[in-house]
């Protein structure tokens, strides 16, 4: 029999001058004849963070996949464990260890082509993504950021690359980003700023409502309103804006600013827009570029006056005041994402959430934001139960696992095919299920310290030191229990790459001098993986 009540999945709300498109309503496909095109699509979205981290205040600890301590860095993501993956030992095979080359390889998955914009880069994972199923949106995919553009290395400001290896312009103004996805902003008649979506489109409105079910009308209540509450945020930003602005007495050098005076609210309103970007399935993949690679953003809405890109050298820049405001500003960004996971997490969607049809990703590029490293990546998962993600997890593989695989994986979960992607050599496994890898480094007993004359033979578990004021001293734990100091300048410790080591089994030799009867190595002339 006819239903004349059902309504297409692609309807939207029309207006004048508008569009506005719909989530997942029953009206769409009846509950008691659910049909497989009503099936929630699946999305990605990727927020990534420039400059690396502190890894001792990064890294968490713990026996198992479940049993683990949150470190103070991911401490705010406690609340939302059963939401979270943390992934450990994930290399770059290719790519990373510099500020240009991380920001490619990122979402590609290899080395960079040069640090000028001009240079054709890789395909991103992201593009992929979107040419293969972005016909099936309004967008193929959207890119936010909250940055500049650093000049003297443009390619750090960027994190995704097309087809033809150009840059993709980011967008920083949540007001453009909704009227692109929203107003149809190449559409001459959508120029009327001031007039407000949902009173372009509220007859349709009343029209749809009038056929919905009350579960249906609710879920639209809630949907419309979320859209009033952003287009009142924009509303916001703009009039405090005014108010608080200096009218100049001469004619100005009108450019427009990078960042807006309300940095923590220009950031929250663009992670709404990836909501209902998401929520209305007007894209399926987006981006949000939070700090480029080489970012130069002051956060003085944290208290701090030092460049981000400065306090992460926090081993030439030793001292505590700069790793701690380092830290505030990494836990900052942790917070949005936080943030972002809690809100998709509100929205039900087909008798789920919103976050269960959603694949969240969160990190950086390079591991040791001085030494730059491109090892033991810090990567969270968020979301994707639907996808196939299980969570409320720490997944640290045994050895290392190419980076690439993770964006295979997540691509495979999108319905792209991407296996040879980048440095890739399989879709990463254990995303899915629980593998039961032994956590712990296994001493073989041959973890001993041997002097031969001025130099100290050694082999131990390589560990960094928890005291900020001295950030270039490692230890490395004997089979006896005893550490072996390893106290040597930063050249020295960066040029040997003591990073990458760090939680594994290494042997080292170098000159030593014992102080109050422990080894302490002055300089590393070899080093390597213990066998």
């Amino acid at each position: 029999m006819k239903q004349s009540y059902l309504i297409n999945r692609r309807q939207v709300l029309r207006g004048s001058g508008a569009a506005l498109a719909l989530p997942l309503l029953d009206i769409m496909s009846p509950a008691v004849q659910a049909s497989p095109q009503t099936k929630p699509p699946i999305r990605l979205g990727v927020l990534y963070k420039g400059n690396g981290v502190h890894p001792p205040s990064w890294d968490i600890s713990g026996t198992g996949e479940t049993d683990f301590e949150f470190s103070p860095l991911v401490k705010p993501l406690e609340e939302i464990r059963d939401d979270i993956l943390f992934l450990s030992n994930l290399d770059h095979l290719e790519g990373g260890w510099s500020h240009h080359s991380c920001a490619v390889a990122f979402l590609g998955a290899t080395g960079s082509n040069g640090r000028n914009i001009d240079r054709q880069q890789p395909e991103t994972i992201d593009q992929l993504i979107g040419r293969q199923i972005g016909k099936q949106t309004p967008l193929s995919s959207l890119e936010l950021t909250c940055d500049g553009i650093f000049l003297p290395e443009p390619v750090t400001s960027y994190i995704s690359f097309d087809q033809q290896g150009r840059a993709v312009p980011r967008e920083s103004d949540p007001q453009i980003v909704f009227d692109r996805m929203f107003r149809g902003i190449n559409n001459g008649s959508s120029k009327r700023r001031n007039l407000s979506i949902l009173d372009a489109v509220l007859e349709d409105a009343n029209r749809i409502s009038r056929q919905a079910s009350t579960d249906d009308q609710r879920k639209l209540k809630a949907y419309l309103e979320a859209v009033r509450s952003v287009e009142k945020q924009i509303q916001d930003m703009d009039n405090k804006a005014a108010d608080e602005r200096f009218r100049p007495t001469s004619d100005p050098q009108l450019t427009r600013p990078v960042v807006s005076e309300s940095f923590p609210a220009r950031v929250k309103a663009l992670l709404d827009m990836m909501v209902l970007a998401f929520w209305t399935d007007t894209t399926r993949m987006s981006s949000f570029l939070m700090a480029n690679s080489s970012s130069r953003i002051v956060f003085d809405f944290l208290g701090i006056n030092e460049e981000h890109h400065y306090l992460s050298h926090f081993v030439r820049n030793a001292g505590t005041k700069y790793i701690t405001h380092f830290n505030m500003i990494t836990q900052w960004h942790v917070e949005q994402f936080k943030y972002l996971t809690q809100r998709l997490a509100s929205i039900e969607e087909a008798g789920e959430r919103l976050l269960d049809n959603t694949m969240l990703m969160f990190g950086s590029s390079m591991k040791h934001g001085d030494y730059h490293s491109g090892r033991d990546l810090p990567i969270i998962l968020s979301g994707g139960k639907n996808a196939g993600i299980k969570t409320g997890r720490w997944l640290k593989y045994p050895d290392a696992q190419p980076y690439g695989n993770l964006l295979a994986g997540l691509a495979e979960r999108m319905g792209v095919d991407a296996t040879d992607f980048g440095s890739s050599t399989a879709s990463l496994e254990g995303l899915n299920r629980t593998m039961n890898y032994d956590f712990g480094v296994k001493d073989t007993g041959n973890w001993l310290a041997t002097a031969n004359g001025k130099t100290l033979e050694f082999s131990g578990l390589v560990r960094p030191t928890t005291d900020l004021e001295k950030t270039n001293v490692y230890f490395i734990r004997l089979s006896d229990g005893s550490d072996v100091k390893l106290d040597a300048s930063f050249g020295n410790l960066n040029g040997k790459r003591i990073d990458h080591y760090v939680g594994r089994a290494a042997k080292i030799t170098g000159p030593f001098k014992q102080v109050a009867g422990q080894f302490v190595v002055t300089n590393i002339d070899s080093i390597e993986l213990a066998k």
